[in-house]
């Protein structure tokens, strides 16, 4: 592996964009799909495209997981259960999605993926790459 010294940057702002354009497209896809009447003929381009941008999410996070447990740096713990929210996370997104596609009461899942992924963003903040972290010196 390469690793150079403005990488780590790179890969959290890498990182940082794809969850948000994941948000963004989660919400606009979930506009698309209709209660009663089913999705509009971009909705399932957008779901695709969410699929896309999650996967580029999810891959930019395992890549930054797997280069601080290598560095041996601390806040394993925050680490891992970061990882296992935006996991939940994303895992919340396709069901209520999926969930409004097939017409079923969605206003629950919606709310707790919007919850879940407030979380996920507060530890993302506080964690050794955070913002909060390098302002104050902890890291």
């Amino acid at each position: 592996m390469i690793f150079f010294s403005g990488g780590d940057k790179v890969l959290l702002h890498v990182h940082i964009l794809s969850w948000v354009l994941a948000i963004i497209m989660f919400i606009v896809t979930y506009l698309n799909y209709s209660k009663t009447q089913g999705g509009t003929p971009t909705a399932k381009p957008l779901h695709m495209v969410l699929r896309v941008v999650i996967l580029l999410t999810l891959i930019s996070g395992f890549w930054i997981i797997i280069k601080e447990f290598a560095s041996g740096g601390g806040n394993h713990m925050l680490l891992t259960l970061k990882m296992v929210c935006g996991i939940a996370v994303v895992a919340l997104m396709e069901v209520t999605i999926i969930k409004r596609k097939k017409h079923e009461s969605t206003q629950g899942l919606f709310w707790t993926t919007i919850a879940l992924i407030v979380i996920t963003i507060i530890l993302g903040i506080i964690l050794p790459l955070g913002p909060l972290t390098k302002m104050f010196g902890l890291s």
